[in-house]
Protein backbone atom coordinates (compact mmCIF):
# COMPACT_ATOMS: atom_id res chain seq x y z
CA UNK A 1 0.00 0.00 0.00
CA UNK A 2 2.80 2.46 0.72
CA UNK A 3 4.27 1.50 -2.58
CA UNK A 4 1.02 2.45 -4.25
CA UNK A 5 0.97 5.76 -2.43
CA UNK A 6 4.56 6.40 -3.38
CA UNK A 7 3.88 5.39 -6.98
CA UNK A 8 0.79 7.63 -7.06
CA UNK A 9 2.76 10.45 -5.47
CA UNK A 10 5.56 9.87 -7.94
CA UNK A 11 3.09 9.97 -10.85
CA UNK A 12 1.48 13.13 -9.47
CA UNK A 13 4.91 14.76 -9.11
CA UNK A 14 5.86 13.61 -12.59
CA UNK A 15 2.61 15.09 -13.96
CA UNK A 16 3.30 18.37 -12.13
CA UNK A 17 6.84 18.48 -13.56
CA UNK A 18 5.62 17.76 -17.10
CA UNK A 19 2.82 20.31 -16.74
CA UNK A 20 5.22 22.92 -15.36
CA UNK A 21 7.76 22.29 -18.14
CA UNK A 22 4.95 22.79 -20.67
CA UNK A 23 3.88 26.00 -18.97
CA UNK A 24 7.46 27.26 -18.91
CA UNK A 25 7.88 26.35 -22.57
CA UNK A 26 4.68 28.20 -23.44
CA UNK A 27 5.86 31.22 -21.41
CA UNK A 28 9.24 31.21 -23.20
CA UNK A 29 7.52 31.05 -26.60
CA UNK A 30 5.23 33.92 -25.58
CA UNK A 31 8.25 35.93 -24.41
CA UNK A 32 10.09 35.20 -27.66
CA UNK A 33 7.02 36.22 -29.68
CA UNK A 34 6.68 39.41 -27.63
CA UNK A 35 10.38 40.22 -28.14
CA UNK A 36 10.04 39.65 -31.90
CA UNK A 37 6.93 41.85 -32.00
CA UNK A 38 8.78 44.51 -30.00
CA UNK A 39 11.72 44.36 -32.44
CA UNK A 40 9.37 44.68 -35.42
CA UNK A 41 7.60 47.62 -33.76
CA UNK A 42 10.94 49.32 -33.04
CA UNK A 43 12.04 48.79 -36.66
CA UNK A 44 8.76 50.27 -37.90
CA UNK A 45 9.14 53.17 -35.46
CA UNK A 46 12.68 53.86 -36.69
CA UNK A 47 11.51 53.70 -40.31
CA UNK A 48 8.66 56.10 -39.51
CA UNK A 49 11.10 58.49 -37.81
CA UNK A 50 13.36 58.37 -40.86
CA UNK A 51 10.41 59.06 -43.18
CA UNK A 52 9.30 61.93 -40.97
CA UNK A 53 12.79 63.42 -40.99
CA UNK A 54 12.93 63.09 -44.76
CA UNK A 55 9.47 64.67 -45.13
CA UNK A 56 10.50 67.54 -42.86
CA UNK A 57 13.63 68.07 -44.96
CA UNK A 58 11.55 68.12 -48.16
CA UNK A 59 9.08 70.56 -46.58
CA UNK A 60 11.87 72.84 -45.40
CA UNK A 61 13.50 72.74 -48.84
CA UNK A 62 10.19 73.49 -50.57
CA UNK A 63 9.50 76.38 -48.19
CA UNK A 64 12.98 77.80 -48.82
CA UNK A 65 12.50 77.43 -52.59
CA UNK A 66 9.08 79.09 -52.38
CA UNK A 67 10.60 81.99 -50.45
CA UNK A 68 13.39 82.32 -53.02
CA UNK A 69 10.88 82.14 -55.88
CA UNK A 70 8.82 84.82 -54.17
CA UNK A 71 11.91 87.00 -53.84
CA UNK A 72 12.70 86.46 -57.54
CA UNK A 73 9.12 87.38 -58.47
CA UNK A 74 9.24 90.49 -56.27
CA UNK A 75 12.53 91.55 -57.87
CA UNK A 76 11.01 91.02 -61.33
CA UNK A 77 7.98 93.15 -60.45
CA UNK A 78 10.29 95.85 -59.07
CA UNK A 79 12.44 95.77 -62.22
CA UNK A 80 9.32 95.92 -64.38
CA UNK A 81 8.01 98.92 -62.43
CA UNK A 82 11.45 100.58 -62.66
CA UNK A 83 11.41 100.02 -66.44
CA UNK A 84 8.00 101.68 -66.70
CA UNK A 85 9.17 104.58 -64.54
CA UNK A 86 12.28 105.00 -66.72
CA UNK A 87 10.08 105.00 -69.83
CA UNK A 88 7.77 107.61 -68.33
CA UNK A 89 10.77 109.71 -67.26
CA UNK A 90 12.21 109.53 -70.79
CA UNK A 91 8.94 110.67 -72.35
CA UNK A 92 8.72 113.54 -69.86
CA UNK A 93 12.36 114.53 -70.52
CA UNK A 94 11.77 114.43 -74.28
CA UNK A 95 8.72 116.66 -73.95
CA UNK A 96 10.59 119.07 -71.67
CA UNK A 97 13.55 119.17 -74.06
CA UNK A 98 15.96 117.68 -71.51
CA UNK A 99 16.60 114.70 -73.83
CA UNK A 100 16.90 114.51 -77.58
CA UNK A 101 15.92 111.71 -79.91
CA UNK A 102 18.50 109.95 -82.02
CA UNK A 103 19.06 111.61 -85.40
CA UNK A 104 16.89 109.04 -87.18
CA UNK A 105 13.98 110.10 -85.02
CA UNK A 106 14.87 113.76 -85.36
CA UNK A 107 14.67 113.68 -89.19
CA UNK A 108 11.03 114.70 -89.22
CA UNK A 109 11.80 117.67 -87.02
CA UNK A 110 14.71 118.75 -89.23
CA UNK A 111 12.67 118.58 -92.42
CA UNK A 112 9.77 120.34 -90.78
CA UNK A 113 12.03 123.30 -90.08
CA UNK A 114 12.69 123.75 -93.81
CA UNK A 115 9.44 125.51 -94.28
CA UNK A 116 6.83 127.00 -92.06
CA UNK A 117 4.13 125.06 -93.86
CA UNK A 118 5.87 121.77 -93.18
CA UNK A 119 6.37 122.78 -89.55
CA UNK A 120 2.69 123.62 -89.19
CA UNK A 121 1.76 120.25 -90.73
CA UNK A 122 4.09 118.35 -88.39
CA UNK A 123 2.67 120.04 -85.33
CA UNK A 124 -0.92 119.67 -86.44
CA UNK A 125 -0.74 115.89 -86.51
CA UNK A 126 1.14 115.69 -83.23
CA UNK A 127 4.21 114.13 -84.83
CA UNK A 128 6.64 115.18 -82.11
CA UNK A 129 4.38 113.89 -79.36
CA UNK A 130 3.95 110.62 -81.25
CA UNK A 131 7.70 110.26 -81.63
CA UNK A 132 8.22 110.92 -77.93
CA UNK A 133 5.55 108.38 -77.00
CA UNK A 134 6.97 105.83 -79.47
CA UNK A 135 10.47 106.31 -78.14
CA UNK A 136 9.22 105.94 -74.59
CA UNK A 137 7.30 102.77 -75.46
CA UNK A 138 10.31 101.29 -77.26
CA UNK A 139 12.67 102.03 -74.38
CA UNK A 140 10.09 100.86 -71.84
CA UNK A 141 9.46 97.62 -73.74
CA UNK A 142 13.19 96.92 -73.95
CA UNK A 143 13.63 97.59 -70.23
CA UNK A 144 10.60 95.42 -69.38
CA UNK A 145 12.04 92.62 -71.52
CA UNK A 146 15.38 92.96 -69.74
CA UNK A 147 13.59 92.72 -66.38
CA UNK A 148 11.66 89.66 -67.54
CA UNK A 149 14.80 87.94 -68.82
CA UNK A 150 16.60 88.64 -65.54
CA UNK A 151 13.64 87.30 -63.57
CA UNK A 152 13.36 84.16 -65.68
CA UNK A 153 17.10 83.56 -65.47
CA UNK A 154 16.99 83.92 -61.69
CA UNK A 155 14.06 81.51 -61.49
CA UNK A 156 15.80 79.00 -63.78
CA UNK A 157 18.92 79.24 -61.63
CA UNK A 158 16.78 78.67 -58.54
CA UNK A 159 15.06 75.63 -60.10
CA UNK A 160 18.36 74.13 -61.25
CA UNK A 161 19.72 74.29 -57.71
CA UNK A 162 22.09 77.18 -58.29
CA UNK A 163 22.59 79.81 -55.61
CA UNK A 164 21.77 83.42 -56.28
Amino acid sequence: MITRYLAALFLILLAVVVWQRGSVSIAHRAADNAAAARDRAMTERDAAKAELAQANTVIATERANAAKASAVAAQYEKDKADAQAASDRLVADLRAGNQRLHDRWQAAIATSELSAAAAAGALADGGAADRYESAGRAIGAADACDAQVKGLQAFALLCSGGVR
